[in-house]
């Protein structure tokens, strides 16, 4: 209990003095009080204490300061959500697969008229690296789809879903049914098989990829839902070759390797987390109050978290280490050839973009893309994801 509220104390002077440097100063005013204080303006408030203090136990700052505790763990892990941490996204490293019975595909081409059929809504957070990843697919390929932006607190956009972590996708079929598809890699698994077969009903084919309870439970506590055989295209005969087998390898990678490797860099320094809160606040266009909630509250409890995550999966002590080495391992795998799918990109290629995408233009990537030779392949694979590469027009 004394660790967690040091914790606690340790953040709330972190939101104290980002609010001093850079809030307006005719919007702030203080409660006089000598043992904590009440920040307010006309439209919202917030409380900051010192865990030097010990009466901020006493009767009349009790409320206040569970308001703050409240709002301050509930900002922070809603924000988590954002950057897909094991809570309110997809991912892992856990998956179950069927080997014997299914095969990637080496030749995936599709029709207009195979595009045409979908009618996609895509619901995400806009800085989610899985969500990302499927966007990164559907633009590659040219397949037209809706976005609706989920609201990461309530996420009141989701409320006709069981399934409440992002992306989920929608079809909307002719007949008026809907097929919803949930996790980024078994969507795309399921487009791809799709895209691939004589196969075109998207309610037989989201069966090959049925939902699996995992005992195992969440970094955040919770039991963790995984999707079977999400690596795998299924074209119902065995066999798989060496460049299917790469591709499923590097896929996996992309979600149980590389993306836990975000949050430590991102978050790495106080200064750090509330730059990448400003670039989120930039990317949803928050209003100017939740911006200034957002950044402070989620800034100081992401970087907490940042630092429980580097332990958990054992990055080394300077994290940015850690990332060149994942990027160094990448650019290891593709070697001399210009996308690891040869001379366009595969699923493997797009995993990796995707996840790397979605800190573009923060400190990380900026160092990422200066200490290794990740840069080039990333513009290639980005100028064929927006130039719809994979589509039959450019085919």
């Amino acid at each position: 209990m004394a660790a967690s509220m040091q914790k606690l104390a340790f953040s709330s002077r972190l939101v104290l003095r980002g609010l001093h440097r850079t809030a307006p100063r005719h919007i702030l005013k203080a409660d006089a009080s000598p043992s904590c204080r009440l920040f307010t303006s006309s439209r919202f408030s917030y409380f900051i204490f010192d865990s030097s203090n010990r009466s901020i136990f006493q009767s009349k700052c009790l409320g206040r300061a569970t308001v703050a505790v409240c709002a301050f763990g509930f900002t922070g892990i809603s924000f988590a959500k954002c950057w897909g941490f094991g809570y309110g996204s997809d991912g892992g490293k856990g998956n179950t697969s069927h080997e014997d019975l299914y095969v990637d595909s080496a030749e995936r081409v599709y029709t207009s008229e195979d595009a045409e059929t979908l009618n996609l809504t895509l619901y995400q957070y806009q800085v989610c690296p899985f969500c990302c990843k499927v966007r990164a697919f559907l633009d590659f390929y040219g397949i037209k789809y809706t976005i609706v932006e989920v609201e990461p607190v309530l996420r009141g956009e989701l409320k006709f879903s069981e399934y409440r972590k992002v992306p989920v996708l929608l079809h909307q079929e002719s007949t008026g049914k809907t097929i919803q598809m949930n996790d980024s890699s078994a969507i795309i698994s399921a487009l791809t098989t799709m895209l691939s077969t004589e196969q075109k009903d998207l309610a037989v084919i989201s069966g090959y990829y049925p939902k699996v309870v995992s005992e195992k439970t969440s970094f955040w506590g919770r039991s963790k839902v995984e999707y079977e055989n999400r690596y795998n295209i299924m074209l119902g005969r065995p066999g798989r070759s060496k460049a299917e087998k790469e591709e499923k390898k590097w896929r996996e990678w992309a979600d149980g390797v590389l993306v836990h490797y975000i949050a430590p860099n991102i978050y790495r320094t106080p200064r750090e987390a509330l730059l990448a809160f400003d670039y989120i606040g930039e990317m949803n266009k928050y209003g100017p109050i939740k911006k200034i909630l957002s950044k402070y509250f989620g800034a100081a409890a992401m970087y907490l978290v940042s630092r429980k995550l580097k332990t958990k999966y054992e990055l080394k002590e300077d994290v940015r280490q850690s990332l060149y080495d994942a990027s160094r391992e990448w650019m290891t795998a593709v070697g001399d050839r210009e996308f690891m799918g040869g001379s366009k990109p595969n699923l493997a290629d797009l995993a990796v973009y995707g996840v790397l995408n979605s800190f573009e233009g923060l400190g990380a990537f900026n160092d990422m893309t200066r200490e290794t030779a990740i840069g080039p392949w990333y513009e290639r694979t980005k100028k064929a994801v927006l130039s719809h590469r994979g589509s039959p027009q450019q085919t």
